[in-house]
């Protein structure tokens, strides 16, 4: 186990594993999800009829650098660091929504408050939703995609924090309709509660402080398929960490950060952090013509990039480190 599988912040304990390091969307998939996505649950990533769909990879990353350093968080008693970490009572949020995709919709709380769960069965047949939705549902509660059964037990999920509860409240909420859940309403319950609920450090200094200074690592600075410009790309493949940093006229403007191993469902953990180093649930994209840049919603849009249809034979992982695709693949 590495030295950053396990870190303590402020008395929570984390599992680190890999995060959307490199700001990814697609509407791609084949289809049933294709179709779903289609009705509304895309990205969204629209502006003067350009649209920066896509699936955005890494950059043809060269192979991690086994023999990079990184911060020995062992070597501290419990990992204890102090720093802030997200907490679920305020929404983080990050650069104002220009464009509109299904997370920009506010009130998310209110929304999760008003639904009623009073006439779920105790268990909730899944067995027929494609491998997308029941893919998404599996990230939110923290389940390997090869353990999601066919039902969940309604208790499990309203005992299950506020991820727990989005996923009850998505799964009402669909019932009776012909796909069985409420699929955008469950992505704006991961987008309000995911970056809390995982408790990242709110800050890029944070972060390099309490999981790993990437900062004395080797880079590499390529031609980004996923944000058509500069990228600066810093690995350790032993310890995890995959970082991205777009520049633009010199200047970082976002930082975005892959971890692997310590999510118990085998899967991807996703952050971003914006120019002034906070974390943000939200990621810059070009759009593929000379329009204006638009937002898109993490850890979704990550997600829609890292996706791996073959995880397993119902239910899509996102544990694909180094997809290859983008708008500037084209």
């Amino acid at each position: 186990m590495s030295a950053l599988s396990v870190w303590r912040l402020g008395g929570l304990l984390i599992g680190v594993g890999g995060l959307c390091l490199f700001g990814c969307g697609g509407d791609s998939e084949t289809g049933d999800a294709a179709d779903a996505m289609l009705r509304g649950t895309n990205l969204d990533m629209q502006t003067d009829s350009v649209v920066a769909d896509a699936a955005v990879g890494m950059d043809g990353m060269r192979a991690p650098a086994d023999s990079a350093t990184a911060v020995d968080a062992a070597s501290r008693p419990d990992s204890a660091v102090n720093v802030e970490v997200a907490r679920c009572e305020e929404p983080l949020g990050g650069l104002p929504w220009t464009n509109m995709v299904v997370e920009s919709t506010p009130g998310f709380e209110a929304d999760l408050a008003s639904v009623d769960v009073s006439d779920l069965p105790e268990e909730v047949d899944i067995s027929a939703m494609n491998g997308l939705f029941r893919g998404l549902i599996a990230y939110a509660l923290d389940v390997a995609p090869e353990q999601l059964g066919g039902t969940l037990r309604t208790a499990d999920l309203l005992a299950g924090g506020p991820l727990g509860r989005s996923v009850a409240a998505s799964l009402a909420l669909g019932a009776g309709s012909p796909v069985g859940i409420d699929f955008p309403f469950l992505r704006r319950g991961l987008h309000r509660y995911y970056h809390c609920g995982r408790g990242f450090p709110r800050t890029l200094d944070g972060f390099r402080e309490a999981v790993f200074d990437f900062r004395p690592v080797e880079s590499d600075d390529v031609d980004s398929l996923a944000k058509c410009g500069t990228r600066r790309l810093t690995t350790n493949d032993a310890e995890g960490v995959y970082v991205a940093e777009t520049i633009i006229d010199g200047e970082v403007r976002e930082t975005e950060i892959l971890l692997r191993g310590g999510r118990q469902d085998g899967n991807l953990d996703f952050l971003i952090y914006n120019a002034e180093g906070q974390l943000s649930d939200r990621s810059e994209f070009p759009t593929i013509g000379m329009g204006p840049h638009v937002l898109a919603a993490s850890p979704y849009v990550c997600m829609t990039c890292h996706l791996n249809r073959e995880r397993a034979p119902d239910t899509f992982g996102y544990d694909l480190l180094f997809p290859d695709v983008g708008p500037c693949a084209r």
